[in-house]
């Protein structure tokens, strides 16, 4: 497990604190983590916990601060979500994640990256790194530096 530290100098605007909020309403009304085999689906208290504590944990002033139980607590909801947790349902019991709550996601990634540093012991950087290489694998080297391959225009 990385070991997190909490930055004192953190850099966040109203706008990321409305970030966190709108993420945090979203994942309290619209997202499902208990599911049922008659293909029900409920929030766990868990989950509605979680998503309240952030809410009601925000500073929403003109110079807003994170202390570090509050991001503890963005961590952590973050960390739920990011696993089974969905809000968008179709036919045959297909779940799957909203563009809308992808897209609140990389926001609050980004928000925690003014929040808090991630270190690494040498054992998880080289299991990082496996994975990394591992999963390299599957992408074309276009796709890893970002350039545009015939295939992927559709010419």
């Amino acid at each position: 497990m990385p070991t997190i530290l909490y930055k004192n100098d953190q850099n966040i605007s109203p706008d990321d604190v409305m970030k966190i909020a709108v993420y945090a309403e979203h994942v309290g009304r619209q997202c499902y983590d208990v599911f049922a085999e008659d293909g029900s689906r409920s929030r766990s208290d868990v989950l509605s916990r979680r998503a309240q504590a952030v809410s009601d944990s925000l500073d929403f002033g003109n110079e807003p601060y994170f202390p570090p139980e509050t991001t503890k607590k963005v961590l952590d909801l973050h960390a739920m979500v990011s696993g089974m947790c969905f809000d968008r349902f179709g036919e045959r019991g297909h779940m799957g994640k909203s563009m809308d709550l992808l897209g609140m996601a990389q926001d609050v990634d980004d928000v925690l990256d003014k929040l808090v540093s991630y270190h690494l012991s040498p054992e998880e950087l080289k299991e990082a790194e496996a994975d990394w290489a591992h999963e390299g694998q599957f992408f074309s080297k276009d796709d890893i530096s970002g350039d545009e391959t015939d295939s992927r225009r559709g010419v």
